[in-house]
């Protein structure tokens, strides 16, 4: 039997050379995979909480919950889902058939969270609607996610170069979002004139809902037709340590304990708590603090997606210059300060939300453009470091195939996620419990001035201070590209063929 096998060495997986230079086209078609996830996402992250509570009058406490229990899940499911992917025995190799069966599922799923029966909402449903569709989609990514991360480290093994794909995922994901979220703002919640708010109307998310999953559809298959020449059949061949219960046991105890992957994991969990509470909070702010057009929405949400994305190729210039470790405290530096920025310039009164300067016969919106400033140079700051945490993560997995004699890319990718999503999924039930703690009310158009205040320090204040600590906890990372070019040495030296 194939689980009794001693594992084989990670050369008899590999389609390339230890230190392989990949193609640009084959780095933007694999990275146009994130297309999917973008869509889903960052249309949940943007969209779900104003409608579940503005839209469809459900709890704070209620959505908050659902989400975070999901988002609980996809983390537990990760791991396994990790190994099964590395163990995994197929003509269309262990990556693949993953990500082609995954992507449908979460284009499905995630059209049924905006496409609310009437009889839920009538019977009083919601809740486990909310919480059963969440779930679903949940773990419908990841079942995609992780294989289609791990794959991208197959692909890649260039120090320099795993950069280079991480920062062209990121950014094809912020375009991707600028394309749909962002551009959401204009094309599904137009401004009604006398109206209600358009993220009180059911039906523009049903619409964007609808939209977003069949661009879904065609992203999946985009990515496994970008990627079918990295495929390699695995029948017979053993990719791992075994599809057993002690095997999965002690791959997720090796990984975790694993001390390289420490820092990266500390870093972005505390620099993504951050993100998740920009992120979470700042529509709020956009509707209930600066009342943005539908248009100024665009802008600075979309802004912020081509910045994000923007510092995520910055980041591989930066990299190369500085090193990742140190490319990734200038990228968090930048985000500190220009939360903080903000929080100064709106909580001291310096600017009102209203603010204008007339200049030369012209009414410039200032607070708006420091607003949107501020914001979306956080987001480039954000972009740059989380990008190379990625290309880290290779570099880590390699690093372990060294001691362990099998690469394990789909157990690394899976535990990273798996520790982010768990601290992830706090901070948004967090930022969910924090909008009814000061004052904001579900279903209303009309909110206190204390509950935008507090908003506003929250939102900002906390971006700023969780991106700064990311600083001193990058910097515990002892990885550089010396250390990773005498590892490469020495797998070419253990994996050379013996002379007879």
């Amino acid at each position: 039997m194939l689980l009794h096998r001693p594992p084989v060495a990670v050369r008899s997986m590999r389609t390339a050379p230890l230190n392989p230079k990949v193609r640009g086209r084959e780095i933007w078609g694999y990275a146009l995979g994130e297309g999917g996830t973008s869509l889903t996402m960052n249309g949940i992250a943007a969209f779900a909480m104003l409608y579940y509570t503005q839209a469809l009058g459900l709890p704070f406490a209620q959505a908050g919950f659902a989400f975070a229990v999901a988002s609980i899940w996809d983390a537990i499911v990760d791991p396994a889902i990790g190994h099964w992917s590395d163990n995994t025995h197929s003509r269309w190799g262990r990556r693949q058939p993953y990500i082609l069966l995954g992507g449908l599922a979460m284009a499905v799923t995630f059209y049924f969270l905006w496409a609310v029966p009437a009889a839920v909402i009538t019977h009083g449903w919601l809740f486990p609607y909310v919480l059963t569709m969440n779930l679903l989609c949940r773990t419908a990514y990841a079942v995609f996610a992780v294989p289609y991360t791990a794959l991208g480290y197959e692909i890649c093994t260039d120090y320099h170069q795993r950069s280079q794909l991480q920062g062209a995922r990121t950014a094809l994901n912020m375009l991707v979002n600028l394309l749909g979220p962002a551009l959401g703002w204009t094309l599904f919640f137009p401004d009604q004139a006398g109206g209600p708010e358009a993220t009180s109307v059911a039906a523009n998310f049903l619409h964007m809902g609808s939209a977003f999953a069949v661009a879904t559809v065609g992203f999946t298959f985009v990515v496994v037709s970008s990627t079918r020449h990295h495929l390699t059949d695995t029948r017979g061949v053993v990719t791992g340590t075994g599809n057993t219960l002690g095997a999965f046991y002690s791959d997720f105890r090796e990984i975790i304990s694993d001390r390289y992957l420490r820092p990266i994991v500390g870093f972005m969990c505390i620099g993504g708590t951050g993100a998740v509470f920009v992120a979470t909070l700042q529509m709020y702010l956009y509707v209930y603090f600066m009342h943005l057009t539908a248009l100024q929405k665009t802008i600075i949400h979309g802004g912020g997606m081509v910045l994000c994305g923007s510092g995520a190729l910055v980041g591989v210039a930066l990299g190369r210059r500085f090193d990742k470790k140190n490319a990734v405290c200038i990228g968090a530096g930048i985000a500190a300060t220009f939360d903080l920025v903000a929080a100064v310039v709106f909580l001291s009164g310096l600017l009102l939300p209203t603010t204008v300067w007339l200049v030369g016969g012209f009414t410039v919106p200032i607070a708006v453009i420091v607003f949107g400033g501020c914001d979306m140079l956080n987001w480039f700051g954000i972009g740059l470091f989380s990008s190379l945490a990625g290309s880290m993560l290779a570099d880590v997995s390699e690093i372990n195939e060294l001691a362990s004699g099998v690469r394990k890319d789909g157990g690394y990718a899976a535990i990273f996620s798996f520790s982010t999503k768990l601290i992830l999924s706090i901070s948004v039930f967090t930022a969910s419990a924090c909008l009814a703690w000061v004052g904001f009310v579900s279903g209303s158009d009309h909110q206190t001035p204390q509950a935008i205040r507090w908003l506003v320090l929250l939102t900002f204040g906390l971006g700023s201070l969780f991106a700064a600590l990311v600083i001193p906890i990058a910097l515990r990372y002892p990885v550089d590209q010396a250390f990773m070019a005498k590892v490469k040495a020495d797998l070419a030296r253990k994996n050379a063929p013996v002379s007879p």
